[in-house]
């Protein structure tokens, strides 16, 4: 029986290509919601420094790691305007409302295989949220890398879920929201936090861990703020899921939160093409339009060597603020060993113009 294997899409932020690879990671949480009757931002990241996001990109070149010295052309974009940085490396175009930078950049040094990477990297520095900026967000970075002679554009982008304090008034954030696993026996924690609506963390809370693609709970986690998850745990993606209560019986769901984790290693990988793979389809649909999904399993190395052993695929949706969309949706049948499921403009309209899927395939 084949291993269960997930991966992920947004219909705005598909990359495919062999070739070149990106991905953007985090260091914390790009989630933060506004309350309007204490104007606060949830978390404060103008007032903590420690709770700030830092963002990084991931290139690869075929299978090996690029360092920022690597990376020509290279530029951070903030919903869809390039940020231009003075020089003390803080953003000129993009101030908050006290005239403040919203952005920092530099480099960092991370570790991709065992080995260590100096990296380009984005810091937000102040909030983003504001009363007149409660919607999804996007950063993005792109540049350009050197392929058999000539220079091979990539981009890749994250969105900044801002949303307004809901009525139960509390906002949870796994951290990191997204992480890499590169290396034989590595781990990965994962921590919860919950914080009110004043901006303040809250101390007791009750939690429930789950595999979001097979919707298994992790039941030796149950209450902890955090969990580690091992290499052994992971078949190239996998989606973790917690739900936040106030009270030790679980009745009182007030907050989810979502974090992803590739494993970089896998020779297995699913593979998750838009429109047949479409170069010229971005993946933003205008009205009447439809796009296709397909998945399939195949090695990292060669995209057409798809494992038969894998006969069942399904896809569950969320909209931007990560809430998951239930009742009439499309659904993924399987045919050949794929599975294909198709998506309309209307739909990702009805759910705030923009859906993301986790599939999962058996």
């Amino acid at each position: 029986m084949a291993n269960t294997i997930s991966n992920h899409f947004c219909l705005t932020a598909l990359q495919e290509g062999i070739t070149v690879q990106g991905s953007l990671r985090v260091q914390g949480s790009l989630s933060q919601n506004y309350n309007a009757n204490t104007q606060k931002c949830i978390p404060d990241w103008k007032n903590d420094a420690s709770l700030r996001p830092v963002i990084y990109p991931v290139i690869r070149r075929g299978i090996s790691y690029l360092t920022a010295a690597q990376i020509n052309n290279a530029e951070w974009i903030y919903n869809d305007i390039t940020i231009q940085f003075d020089a003390n490396n803080l953003s000129t175009n993009f101030l908050d409302a006290s005239g403040d930078p919203l952005f920092e950049t530099g480099t960092i040094t991370v570790s991709l295989n065992g080995s260590s990477y100096l990296v380009p990297k984005l810091t937000i520095i102040s909030n983003l949220a504001s009363a007149s900026n409660i919607d999804l967000d996007t950063i993005g970075f792109q540049g350009a890398v050197e392929v058999a002679g000539k220079q091979a554009p990539f981009a890749t982008q994250v969105d900044v879920k801002i949303a307004q304090m809901t009525t139960q008034g509390y906002l949870g954030l796994l951290s990191p929201e997204s992480a890499i696993i590169s290396s034989k026996g590595q781990t990965v924690t994962i921590n919860a936090s919950l914080f009110g609506e004043d901006g303040s963390a809250v101390t007791s809370l009750f939690t429930q861990w789950y595999n979001a693609g097979t919707g298994q709970e992790i039941t030796a986690a149950k209450d902890a703020k955090s969990l580690t998850v091992s290499e052994a745990d992971v078949t190239d993606n996998i989606i973790i899921r917690c739900d936040f209560f106030l009270d030790a019986n679980h009745t009182n769901r007030v907050a989810t939160a979502f974090a992803s984790i590739d494993d970089t290693q896998d020779p297995e990988y699913l593979y998750v093409s838009l429109n047949n793979g479409n170069a010229d389809f971005s993946g933003q649909l205008y009205q009447g339009e439809s796009c296709e999904v397909t998945a399939w399993v195949a090695t990292m190395a060669d995209s057409t060597a798809i494992n038969s052993n894998y006969t069942n695929f399904s896809v569950q949706f969320f909209d931007g603020q990560q809430k998951e969309i239930t009742g009439s949706v499309p659904i993924m049948t399987t045919s050949s060993n794929k599975g294909t499921v198709t998506i309309s403009y209307d739909f990702i309209a009805n759910h705030g113009y923009k859906i993301f899927g986790i599939v999962t395939a058996s």
